[in-house]
């Protein structure tokens, strides 16, 4: 449809068409899917991130007319989807700094929900100021240096502390039980000692989350 009418109108009766289409489709996207989908926590965001990766790389598409510079953010089968976005907003971008901004906004945001799309995650819309972990702060240095020493400078850290805190919580459960024996210290004894073990049980497993196989019998802990 978008490469017919590029063939029989003029530039500018295009553009300005496309405009308001792109204008009203992204105000009502932006008006619908919070009400829809609701908030993410910060850790499932990074990706939602203003300035993370795949905004960025929507941006730097644009920038260098080349839409092959974001593709890889996505699957193979939106390819057609993201590309058409791109080649809409590229149409009209020059239109005037005001449908520009809205347009350049509506291909990030497409870039961004169609790479949530794939990872089977929601996307609630573009967020400011993300909040990341030091653990995902580390990797993108890593990535960035060239180095994947602070990766495990910050994990060793992180895990440390981590493992630390809940086997503590394990000790002040078997202490609290032995001034005050009953079922529900006991409880307490007994909940804290589970957390510890399924948490270390998860770090184990995190480890084999690319398609290794962990022990024999660790799902059913």
């Amino acid at each position: 449809m978008v490469a017919a009418s590029r063939r029989t109108l003029p530039r500018t009766i295009l553009a300005s068409r496309l405009g308001r289409a792109v204008v009203a489709l992204l105000a009502a996207t932006a008006l619908a899917v919070p009400l829809m989908l609701g908030s993410a926590t910060p850790a499932q965001a990074h990706c939602d991130s203003a300035d993370g990766p795949v905004a960025t790389a929507a941006r730097d598409a644009l920038a260098e007319g080349d839409v092959d510079v974001v593709l890889p953010y996505v699957k193979p089968s939106q390819e057609p989807e993201l590309t058409a976005a791109f080649e809409q907003t590229i149409a009209v971008r020059d239109s005037g700094a005001e449908v520009r901004e809205v347009v350049d906004q509506y291909f990030v945001e497409t870039a961004v929900r169609l790479h949530r799309v794939g990872e089977g995650a929601s996307y609630t819309g573009l967020k400011e100021d993300v909040e990341i972990s030091p653990a995902l702060a580390a990797a993108e240095s890593s990535l960035e240096e060239g180095s994947v020493d602070q990766v495990f400078k910050t994990l060793r850290r992180e895990l440390r502390l981590e493992v630390t805190e809940r086997f503590d919580g394990v000790l002040e459960a078997r202490d609290a039980e032995r001034q005050d024996p009953g079922v529900e210290s006991a409880r307490e004894r007994v909940e804290a000692e589970l957390a510890f073990e399924k948490f270390v049980l998860g770090i184990e497993s995190a480890t084999h989350a690319d398609g290794h196989d962990g022990p024999a019998g660790a799902e059913g802990h």
